[in-house]
């Protein structure tokens, strides 16, 4: 593992702004050195003695806790290098190491088996005996402090521990993330969706399945985004066309070879004019106006966003997103993890929020997308899934080279006099079946009555 590949900390910028600093630390229990300690995750430190007496006994005989701890012992270099932390010695790092990931192991078994169709009695028993040790409101807040940025453990640990218990080669570990993440994430599990390559930590794999790539064809099942060759060349000549130093013409340049840096240098002349980074229309009301309807896409990518527009008609198709209550503590740290030094990602999920923010100007905004079933609320009302939205904090990060193309073709089609002038026709005499019934009717009615004019004015003769 690559030295400058850490699980990082939330940068400094992020925790000091109180609106959002609790949703970067964990309220039940600590997974890694970086939360080790405070006094306020005890209850939970305490009992994860416990969860490596309930992991070892799903365990071959004879395989006891020091037996598990030696093999963590063997990885701790690799551990270490995960780590800013290097004051833990390695014997208590690989205590905690076994005890965290011990945990883990404990309560993605309970939530696969928990969610799973028809749990028989014997799975039923043992949830119930996880639960009543741990509690069920600090079980409820473990999901959550699961998926915190700098609440991480390597998960190559957890791999290692289910080979031992599993036995190597059999898919076990692969099989446990996948499942708990795709029951976590989705709802439910697909064989569609895998993780190309091995996460390092649970939130990299959180953002792997999120942004998969849906157009891969190669195989039977959609990859992960690829991520693209940095060529020297594209770092070096990145926004070499930009000669002003003007504010903007700096941010200008410095998007320019972001861009390039991280979509090749091919798309470089799009950024030309930072005008076109910028687009006039508005929300998912204003939009249905002017002839754009929502549907579901076919896939629950972020970035399975697709537009095809008509003669008058058009339609954007975004990626189906249950909304809970725990959306915002993610999604913000899926962001932090986005915006850390040496990050895998290129700004997708913040892209993704930036848009999706651009479409919601209003509670309303939000009826629409979830009666075209792209959001499926587990909220009370519009009104939450709006809070939810306009409370995540992108930190004006997007990256303009995924929607970009997207965002092109709405604008066009925004600007067509002819679309909106037939949009705008059909949006204000067609909103009802009565307005279209009285339309029809008065079609009949002039029909009928030049009908009617015509006999009058040349009556047919008689033989």
């Amino acid at each position: 593992m690559a030295a400058t590949q850490k699980i990082q900390k939330v940068q400094p910028l992020l925790v000091r702004l109180e609106k959002n600093k609790n949703d970067y630390f964990p309220q039940a229990v600590s997974f890694g050195p970086y939360h080790h300690g405070e006094p306020e995750l005890a209850f939970f430190e305490a009992l994860k003695p416990k969860a490596v007496e309930l992991f070892i006994s799903g365990g071959p005989e004879g395989y006891d806790e020091s037996f598990y701890h030696k093999k963590i012992v063997g990885i701790i270099g690799e551990i270490r290098d995960c780590y800013d932390e290097t004051t833990i010695g390695n014997d208590e790092l690989a205590a905690m190491m076994l005890r965290d990931a011990s945990l883990m192991i404990i309560f993605m078994e309970m939530y696969i088996d928990g969610n799973a169709e028809q749990p028989d009695e014997t799975t039923m028993d043992k949830i119930r005996g996880i639960v009543d040790l741990f509690g069920i409101l600090p079980m409820t807040i473990l999901w959550r402090d699961l998926f915190l940025l700098q609440n991480q453990i390597p998960l190559v640990v957890v791999e290692v521990l289910m080979d031992l218990r599993c036995g190597e080669g059999e898919g076990e570990y692969q099989n446990l993330l996948n499942r708990f993440l795709n029951m976590s994430i989705f709802g439910e599990y697909s064989k569609k969706r895998k993780l190309s390559r091995k996460p390092q930590h649970l939130l990299e794999a959180v953002h792997m399945l999120l942004v998969f790539d849906f157009k891969d064809e190669s195989g039977d099942a959609p990859t992960c985004c690829k991520l693209p060759k940095v060529k020297k060349a594209d770092l070096e000549n990145g926004g070499a066309e930009t000669k002003t130093t003007h504010s903007h013409g700096i941010i200008h340049r410095l998007l320019n070879s972001w861009a390039c840096k991280n979509q090749g240098a091919a798309n470089k002349s799009k950024f030309k004019n930072i005008k076109n980074m910028f687009h006039s229309f508005r929300s998912v009301t204003e939009l249905k106006a002017k002839g754009i309807h929502f549907k579901p896409s076919p896939t629950q990518s972020l970035m399975d966003v697709n537009f095809k527009s008509n003669f008058f008609y058009a339609t954007l198709q975004l990626p189906v997103w249950v909304v809970s209550t725990d959306d915002k503590v993610i999604l913000m740290n899926l962001i932090a993890y986005e915006l850390s030094p040496n990050s895998r990602a290129n700004g997708e999920v913040a892209s993704y929020i930036s848009f999706m923010k651009a479409l919601m100007e209003r509670p309303e905004d939000v009826k629409e997308l979830r009666e075209k079933r792209i959001f499926i609320s587990t909220l009370g009302s519009d009104q939450e899934v709006f809070n939810i939205f306009k409370d995540i904090n992108t930190h004006g990060f997007f990256n303009p080279m995924i929607f970009g193309a997207v965002e092109d073709k709405i604008q066009a089609h925004y600007n067509s006099n002819i679309k909106t002038w037939m949009a705008e026709l059909i949006h204000n005499n067609f909103r009802s079946p009565w307005t279209v019934a009285a339309f029809f009717a008065a079609v009949a009615y002039l029909a009928i009555s030049v009908g009617q004019l015509y006999y009058a004015m040349y009556p047919p003769t008689q033989d």
